[in-house]
């Protein structure tokens, strides 16, 4: 009788002992299926980084092309006042005659309003230089967000993913923005150019 119950007893360990085998290689598996999956979020992170640097890039850029155009407008401006100046001095001269005088006029014109279209220029690029330098640290901010919630804890992958997903989006529609605004400032100064 008692060997009955130590065989019944064994028999129920060793059953025991294989479901405990089996619960830890379902474990190991899931566990390794957690560190890929986490694997690629963290390249997709990279990669959004990666995004960032690149627009910090473009906005550098983007300062760099305003300040060459407040020098172009600058300059322009003191050419046109140096052209008002010329054309006064040739009024009380009187040594020219009147069709030199028109053209000079004709001339201070084009000039004053080439100085109007940089300024326009200038005040549209120094927009979009302030809301991509906004996009990339909400971009920014965004990308450490989804670090630390992978750090945090593995539960997070499934809102993680949509996460990525939205950013993706957003950048996708800032890049649809940027250059629906370079189309509306190329149709401004296409119709500068017909005035």
């Amino acid at each position: 009788m008692q060997d009955n119950d130590y065989n019944y007893r064994h028999d129920q360990n060793v059953v025991t002992t294989n479901n405990c085998r089996k619960e830890i290689e379902d474990l190991r598996f899931l566990l390794n299926e957690k560190n890929r999956s986490n694997n690629e979020y963290q390249a997709e992170i990279g990669s959004i980084r990666d995004q960032i640097s690149r627009r910090e890039q473009e906005c550098v850029a983007l300062s760099r092309e305003v300040g060459q155009k407040s020098d172009m407008a600058y300059s322009l401006r003191k050419e046109a006042d140096n052209l008002q100046y010329e054309l006064a001095k040739l009024r009380e001269e009187k040594g020219k005659d009147q069709e030199e005088i028109n053209r000079l006029r004709d001339a201070v014109a084009n000039k004053e309003r080439e100085c109007q279209d940089n300024d326009a220029r200038i005040k549209s690029v120094d927009y979009d230089l302030y809301k991509a330098q906004e996009r990339a640290n909400e971009l920014a901010k965004l990308a450490d967000a989804k670090d630390f919630e992978l750090r945090r804890t593995h539960e997070a992958v499934d809102s993680a993913t949509a996460e990525l997903a939205r950013t993706k989006d957003d950048h996708s529609r800032l890049m649809v923005e940027a250059q629906a605004l370079q189309r509306n400032l190329d149709g401004q100064l296409a119709q500068k150019a017909d005035l």
